[in-house]
């Protein structure tokens, strides 16, 4: 009975000693990783509205953003939304961070540039799980630049890609939802 007691408290020690490491190494690395995530998605904006020399983060209402999913029949999540300015401080319009929700493996974090007068200016996919290969066509340059300068009714015209459906037809569906957060903004996309 002694032995089970002892080797009992030799791994309830073990499991305290290494408990306290790893919430060391969590301490450690949470600022860089934060710090990394922030470079990835500025440099996301920047993909989306090359002109733009400051973002200013704009605090999206939750249910506003689920009302305005929901009327448009997206099944997307309104992540982030920033209001792309140039040096003068002019507005040239928004960036909308989403989470499709149709992708083949899941979610798709994405962001979209979307100008004032409601056209894309780009978009950049920042997380995914979908199929690497194939499966990601939907996220090379060629087929990011046919959404370059389009109006929002003319996202759904754009070519899906064989063998990357789901993915293809995600990507145009966030789209397509980030343009209608846009458009839903104060002083947003006419």
């Amino acid at each position: 009975m002694n032995k089970v007691i002892k080797d009992a408290l030799i791994l309830m020690a073990f499991s305290l000693v290494l408990g306290g490491v790893l919430g060391a190494v969590y301490k450690i690395t949470e600022e860089p990783i934060a710090e990394a995530t922030l470079r990835k998605e500025m440099e996301a904006y920047k993909v989306v509205f090359e002109n733009a020399d400051t973002f200013k983060e704009i605090t999206v209402d939750a249910a506003a953003a689920e009302k305005v999913m929901t009327d448009g029949g997206y099944p997307d999540t309104v992540n982030k939304a920033f209001e792309a300015v140039d040096a003068s401080g002019n507005s040239l319009g928004y960036v909308v961070q989403i989470t499709t929700k149709d992708g083949y493996s899941g979610g798709i974090v994405m962001v979209v540039g979307v100008q004032l007068d409601g056209t894309v200016n780009g978009f950049s996919i920042t997380s995914h799980q979908e199929t690497n290969g194939l499966g990601t066509k939907a996220f090379d340059a060629s087929y990011a630049d046919q959404f370059k300068g389009i109006p929002a009714e003319d996202v759904a015209g754009v070519a899906t890609i064989s063998g990357a459906t789901f993915t293809s037809t995600a990507v145009k569906n966030g789209i397509s939802a980030a343009v209608a957060y846009a458009d839903s903004l104060v002083g947003g996309a006419q």
